[in-house]
């Protein structure tokens, strides 16, 4: 099963692309929805507490998280997977939809409460997806389907992207909040069809309901790759937090109105998502098909290690641009079908519980945590340009030196 076509020309094939792609159309609507928050909120907040105070609401963040995790977990007990999925997505419909209807009224706050809200609940959220596929995916299935099923998600952000980037100077940034949730809204009905198609993955008997905890976190010590993916998501975040951090304070300082900066943040996702989109669809199952693991996961911070080096040297909006564009393209694409191929011989457990603090939690624990830290420093006196991206050359180079342990345990699995 070495290619998509042939995949397609086996019974089991066809019925697992049925699943998995119905699963990437639903991808397709929450992450369009997620391109009319992300920029949105941005704005919103810049123009009432301006950029440099952004690391104060990322600060919030994990604490989120946390919450929301633990709430997820509870549900994923309690219900199973398919259940705590629809749960999850129209519990954020209608925050969305709440703080559209309130953004005129609720003053200040509820700005700041949008923006750590719209960085926590996409995590959670995309990694059910990926639960999901790991679940129903052998490990080669994984190397055929996870770069086009991940590029119907590309291919809802580039369309939301597209619209917001065209529309938001014309019908204003506020709307598009509510409109979030209208997008969130057929993401969930597919998903559901998805699950119903494949069958709803069951824990083991040890771990039904939830008997090793909500969240099974011994999993992160007993599992050594779980816990240098954990490892290695937490040095990718740090890297990725100070390129949006050097890249927003730019952005501020060249674009000083709101709807402009709005339409130029979604211009700027449209670009990633373009790019990333087209390493799904044309170099992902390639990548995945004819490199090593190993390859792949070292040559990624190695590119990040050079881009750093090159915003440290020649410090514009341009350079640092291209900088989180690469950062984030690769992300959403190789990176992501890659790790995930991973999570496929692993338990349940694993797949939805542990997943979720390795991969989602740490994800923006990382960013909180730089976040604060970078707080810290701006309440001390003042944060030189040059620090974010020193700081992302050094964890760049943290994430590379993990790399190899991590596909060393791979390799093994792998029997190669």
């Amino acid at each position: 099963m070495s290619t998509l076509l042939a995949a397609l020309k086996t019974e089991r094939g066809r019925h697992v692309a049925g699943a998995v792609f119905m699963a990437g159309l639903s991808a397709s609507f929450l992450f369009c929805g997620y391109e009319f928050i992300r920029s949105p909120a941005e704005s919103i907040f810049i123009e009432q507490f301006g950029a440099g105070a952004k690391p104060y609401a990322i600060a919030c963040v994990p604490f989120m998280m946390a919450a929301m995790i633990y709430g997820y977990g509870l549900l994923l007990s309690r219900f199973g997977a398919k259940r705590a999925m629809a749960a999850s997505m129209l519990g954020s419909a209608a925050f969305f939809f709440l703080a559209w209807l309130g953004l005129g009224y609720a003053g200040r706050w509820l700005v700041f409460l949008l923006l750590v809200f719209k960085e926590s609940y996409v995590v959670i959220i995309s990694e059910q997806y990926w639960s999901f596929i790991n679940s129903v995916l052998k490990d080669e299935e994984g190397k055929v389907f996870n770069g086009p099923v991940a590029g119907f998600g590309a291919l809802g952000s580039l369309t939301g992207g597209y619209l917001l980037g065209r529309f938001a100077v014309l019908l204003g940034t506020e709307i598009f909040v509510g409109l979030a949730a209208a997008a969130i809204l057929p993401a969930v009905i597919l998903f559901w069809v998805a699950y119903n198609n494949a069958g709803e993955p069951k824990p083991a008997e040890s771990e039904a309901g939830g008997r090793k905890g909500h969240l099974h976190l011994s999993i992160l010590a007993e599992n050594r790759t779980v816990l240098f993916i954990a490892f290695i998501i937490f040095s990718a975040q740090v890297v990725a937090t100070a390129l949006d951090f050097r890249w927003t304070l730019m952005v501020q300082d060249y674009m000083p109105q709101t709807d402009a900066r709005t339409a130029y943040f979604g211009n700027f996702w449209m670009q990633v998502n373009i790019f990333s989109f087209s390493m799904q669809f044309l170099l992902t199952p390639l990548l995945l098909r004819y490199i090593p693991r190993r390859g792949i996961l070292t040559a990624i911070p190695a590119v990040h290690i050079i881009t750093c080096l090159l915003l440290f040297i020649y410090p514009s909006l341009g350079v640092a641009s291209a900088a989180l564009l690469l950062f984030k393209g690769l992300d959403y694409s190789i990176f992501r079908a890659s790790k995930e191929t991973l999570y496929i011989p692993f338990s349940y457990d694993t797949r939805y519980r542990a997943k979720q603090v390795a991969d989602a939690f740490t994800y923006r624990f990382a960013k909180g945590l730089t976040a604060t830290w970078i707080s810290g420093l701006k309440a001390a006196g003042s944060v030189a340009p040059n620090f974010y991206p020193a700081l992302g050359l050094v964890f760049s180079t943290a994430w590379f030196v993990m790399s190899f342990p991590l596909t060393a345990k791979s390799r093994t699995a792998e029997g190669g």
